[in-house]
């Protein structure tokens, strides 16, 4: 195996990190935003936008270079998942949310087809994500770790419609949602980066 080919796994960590700090660095700098409500795309939104716009299209890149760096050295579906994170992230990139839950301040919410194809983007990004926390690492782990990317993704889905639909505002959807998306990033990042390392097979399967 080339020397480039084996590190590209490691771009999975990286993706992780970056989302972590870049998200959270940028949520607190932006007046009117608020991490426990807000989601992460709503940072592609109002003045400096474009950093939102920016951390979404590249983590998706580093995803989608850890994927295939991967292949031929784990699970061929795990493999397909996370090829199709990295796609995702990139395209929640090009397809802008819709202003709401309070977000940019002063503007109405919206809701157009843009914005309803974002939420449908996000909602593959999140079944993939799902499913590609399960079949990497040691498979006691990763269905513990899926589990709970699951709970937290379908409890901030169910949250969020709830707050857009005024029967209870301000609730931490996107607390939740940065919890279903950190670790499942993360897992994925752990299992590139041992993979780049050891150069062992990264799936219990």
């Amino acid at each position: 195996m080339n020397g480039a080919k084996r590190v590209l796994p490691a771009f999975g960590a990286l993706a992780a990190v970056q989302m972590i700090v870049v998200s959270t660095v940028d949520g607190l700098t932006r007046p009117g935003y608020d991490e426990t409500r807000n989601w992460i795309s709503q940072l592609s939104l109002g003045a400096n936008g474009w950093h939102g716009t920016a951390n979404l299209a590249t983590c998706g890149l580093w995803v989608i270079l850890c994927a295939v760096g991967l292949h031929g050295r784990a699970d061929k579906r795990a493999v397909g998942l996370i090829l199709w994170c990295g796609l995702c992230l990139v395209s929640l990139a090009v397809v802008r949310t819709d202003a709401g839950l309070g977000f940019p301040p002063g503007l109405p919410a919206e809701h157009t087809l843009r914005g309803l194809t974002h939420k449908l983007i996000a909602l593959t990004l999140g079944l993939a994500g799902i499913g590609a926390a399960a079949r990497v690492g040691p498979r006691r782990a990763a269905r513990v770790v899926a589990a709970a990317v699951a709970v937290s993704f379908l409890a901030a889905g169910v949250l969020v419609l709830l707050d857009a639909g005024g029967v209870l505002p301000g609730n931490p959807s996107g607390l939740l949602e940065r919890v279903a998306l950190f670790v499942g990033l993360g897992w994925i990042g752990l299992a590139g980066g041992r993979a780049t390392w050891d150069g062992s097979k990264t799936t219990g399967a």
